[in-house]
């Protein structure tokens, strides 16, 4: 694959200006043609790629703990974002989760301006390249106003201060933040364009879009803004077009240690199963061991029947000598870690959705489809259960079992604490220090970046 090089200023929106470079450096090439986007498009393993999926909320949540002997893997940031300080990183560094979108909005935004005029391609259709740049703006803008804004909320959306709205590929760009309401907007104008232009069928790669993956962020993006119906029927689309969740009794441990003796488990994470679209793991502690699984994330897992617990959860240190003992039980390396749209995740979107408007059968299908390959055959009992109550919890506690690890749970709290019936209080603790999260904390939404502050006096900084 050709190296291409595009020339921009990564804080585009919200800092200062930086200068282009003067020469094309050796090796590589301007993008000007569809087939130069495609493959800018296709750049799912380089550094700040389209491909950017973040994992800093997994330091945030519910699901890992940091215990005192691992915390000197992980960068000043992810501590602070586990003891919820009041900012990340300092006025002087960048913040990597912030600046990756607006990198990969600035790609979108630099092959949407300059499509029109780019020569036909042969490997990539001009229909393609747009769709899927509309698509991978879409993914960051739903990532950027949930990490950096209050969740959705109807009544107040659009006067709730969201993030920057770039659709220009201008280096000079300075702008505040718009609405929460204008940023989903603008997510679902890009998903609708992006429909219209993708196709159906099984994309040769997973870090390529297609209909269902466009499908699939439109049901989350309807299930976070509370539209269940809409929710619904978007999820039933994108599940049609999409394989049967994955079963995982076809896998079996060859030793003991998960992190290499799953056999028949692809080693390169794109190729998982259940990967509607692929994102990568982002940024964090150096490897996924190094993240303790929480007392109360363990409590929900059959540890005697459930696969996701028997395969990917381990007690096996991955460079260590000795596999015994009181070793706290930990993610293994080869765990399912896309933090972009899944199959599992569909089902349980769709679920949630449909006893949320009262169609318990069909959430109860959808709920016992996926749990029959999550399981060792012949030990899973369907689920009965018809209370709408006692379904969602069901459902919920499902959702975080599958989803442990995708970058989700974060985004599930802020949405399920506006619920008096999940609203949770969560506590870390670290070198004798205990931290803890309301429901209504000012910390569920992160920082605008420090360095961003500084740059652009038109930014209005969230509250600590």
């Amino acid at each position: 694959m050709k190296k291409y090089i595009l020339l921009l200023a990564t804080l585009l929106c919200v800092s200062s200006c930086q200068d282009f470079l003067d020469e094309t450096p050796k090796g590589t090439l301007i993008p000007k043609t569809v087939n130069d986007f495609g493959m800018m498009l296709d750049n799912y393993d380089y550094d700040n790629n389209i491909a950017y999926g973040q994992c800093l909320t997994m330091m945030m949540a519910d699901d890992f703990t940091i215990p005192d002997d691992k915390a000197y893997k992980f960068a000043s940031w992810g501590i602070n974002g586990y003891t919820w300080a009041d900012y990340l990183v300092g006025a002087s560094d960048d913040e990597e989760c912030y600046n990756n979108f607006y990198h990969v909005i600035y790609i979108c935004n630099y092959i949407l301006n300059n499509l029109p005029d780019a020569p036909d391609g042969t490997e990539f259709t001009r229909a393609y390249v747009e769709g899927a740049a509309c698509f991978h703006r879409a993914f960051a803008y739903f990532s950027l106003v949930n990490l950096y804004a209050k969740h959705y909320d109807k009544s107040s959306a659009s006067t709730d201060l969201g993030v920057p709205l770039v659709l220009e590929a201008d280096p000079n760009a300075t702008m505040g933040r718009a609405s929460v309401q204008q940023v989903y907007d603008q997510i679902f104008a890009d998903l609708d364009k992006a429909k219209d232009l993708l196709t159906d069928g099984k994309p040769a790669y997973s870090f390529r879009p297609n209909r269902a993956a466009v499908f699939a962020l439109l049901a989350r993006a309807y299930l976070y803004q509370g539209e269940y119906k809409l929710c619904m029927e978007a999820a039933a689309t994108a599940r049609k077009q999409c394989d049967e969740p994955n079963d995982y009794n076809q896998y079996t441990l060859e030793d003991i240690n998960p992190d290499f003796g799953i056999a028949g488990f692809p080693y390169n994470r794109w190729e998982e199963a259940d990967i509607i679209c692929y994102k990568g793991e982002g940024y964090g502690s150096n490897e996924e061991e190094d993240y303790n699984l929480s007392d109360d994330l363990i409590a929900l897992f059959d540890q005697d029947t459930d696969l996701r617990w028997k395969l990917f959860i381990t007690t096996y240190p991955m460079f260590g000598d000795d596999p015994e003992g009181d070793t706290p039980r930990t993610v293994a390396f080869l765990f399912p870690n896309n933090r972009g749209l899944n199959i599992g995740e569909l089902y349980l979107t769709e679920a949630e959705a449909c006893v949320r408007e009262g169609e318990t059968g069909e959430a109860l299908y959808l709920l016992n489809e996926l749990a029959r390959k999550r399981h060792v055959a012949g030990t899973y009992t369907d689920e009965t259960e018809r209370d709408p109550d006692k379904l969602l919890r069901l459902i919920l506690d499902e959702r975080r079992r599958e989803c442990m690890q995708k970058g989700i749970r974060w985004f599930d709290l802020k949405r399920l604490n506006k619920d008096p019936r999940f609203a949770k209080t969560i506590t870390h603790t670290l070198y004798g220090e205990t931290y803890t999260l309301t429901p209504e904390d000012n910390h569920y939404v992160l920082p605008i970046p420090l360095s961003v502050m500084g740059h652009n006096s038109l930014m209005v900084q969230n509250p600590r």
